[in-house]
């Protein structure tokens, strides 16, 4: 039997089954089980579920008889003018870790051997416990934004918006994504996400760059859209007051911080410090690799945030000791040709920091 990504099948010789996500060779596919795995399988093995569409999915999904986990919903098509790109609902592990939690945009090469080359599977994933209901729209440099995309990512889950060749990739490195986080019974509210990004097309042509998160098992480049949402809503007894003061009064909902702003000293100015105790507690375990790596990884993520959000100057405090980490963050911002790069004040930093500045923050 053929299959195509997408398909949901089940397994002949032993009990479960998933969804395949590729077609390795004509005998062998990939296929997602429940847990979040891929599995390599032999086509013979499989045999297709066929399955009912449900466009309502998520307004009355069913329930898993396992739990009360809902059922994914079936693959959809995203219009795409001259062909159709099929779309995929898949799980993600998420660790419960917030700097791990969130909304991401995923870029991930189809060929995990030659990172550089072939067609990319542009994502969203979803690391939250909420449903996204999204729409993705691209800047396009004649007509203005496009509206590209637009569906619902359950809890814990990722989404195929695109498959894109090499050449067409230019296309999404700047667009907006817009977010409602909705679950069905929650005690707080979440405010709308309107959240940018712009991408750097040279991140896209170093294979330092791709990395294999924490809830997904390939290769890719992340841009972090939302943090862990937040925002209690202060519920108040109502009965025998003005209904429109009391919601102007004792109803708020707390907007999304963006990253950077957890660093801002000064309206569109922000100051990171890079030193392992001030990222993590838990540093003593942790290897001078592994260390590196995380100062590496939030550098990355404070800067795209500072430049998805305007800011004019951030100073990245890295300390002096034998050069390693300046050295690795200089080899980054190599990659952001538009930036202004020097030592940050010797009377205030000594020689311990560096100073990015944003001539033309957009």
């Amino acid at each position: 039997m053929k299959f195509k990504p997408g398909d949901k099948v089940r397994f002949l010789n032993e009990k479960g089954g998933g969804i395949i996500t590729r077609i390795i060779s004509q005998q062998l596919v990939s296929v997602a089980i429940e847990d979040g795995f891929e599995i390599p399988t032999l086509s013979s093995e499989l045999l297709k579920i066929e399955t009912d569409e449900q466009p309502g999915w998520f307004f009355g999904r069913e329930e898993s008889a396992i739990g009360s986990k809902s059922v994914m919903p079936q693959a959809r098509y995203q219009e795409t003018g001259a062909a159709e790109v099929e779309k995929m609902v898949f799980p993600i592990k998420v660790i419960n870790e917030k700097p791990d939690q969130g909304v991401y945009l995923a870029f991930c090469p189809t060929d995990q051997q030659w990172l550089i080359t072939g067609d990319v599977n542009i994502y969203l994933l979803n690391a939250t416990e909420f449903n996204v209901i999204y729409t993705f729209n691209l800047k396009h440099p004649n007509i203005g934004w496009m509206g590209t995309d637009y569906d619902v990512i359950p809890p814990e889950s990722g989404i195929t918006v695109s498959l894109v060749s090499r050449d067409e990739l230019a296309n999404w490195h700047e667009g907006v994504v817009q977010m409602l986080f909705q679950k069905e019974e929650q005690s707080r509210l979440i405010a709308p996400l309107h959240s940018a990004f712009k991408l750097k097309m040279s991140r896209l042509l170093k294979e330092d760059n791709y990395i294999v998160p924490s809830f997904h098992h390939q290769r890719m480049i992340l841009v972090k859209l939302a943090d862990t949402v937040h925002g209690d809503v202060n519920a108040t007894n109502n009965e025998g007051r003005d209904i429109e003061a009391t919601k102007a009064k004792h109803i708020t909902i707390e907007k999304n911080q963006a990253l950077i702003d957890r660093h801002c000293t000064v309206p569109s100015e922000a100051e990171v410090d890079l030193h392992i105790s001030a990222l993590r507690d838990d540093y003593a375990h942790l290897s001078k690799h592994e260390i590196l790596k995380l100062q590496i990884d939030y550098f990355k993520r404070t800067l795209d945030s500072a430049l998805m959000h305007q800011y004019r100057k951030i100073i990245y405090i890295h300390g002096i000791g034998n050069g390693v980490l300046r050295d690795g963050l200089l080899q980054q911002l190599h990659e952001y040709e538009e930036l202004r790069v020097q030592t940050a004040s010797f009377e205030r930093y000594g020689y311990g920091a560096i100073e990015v500045l944003n001539p033309n923050p957009q």
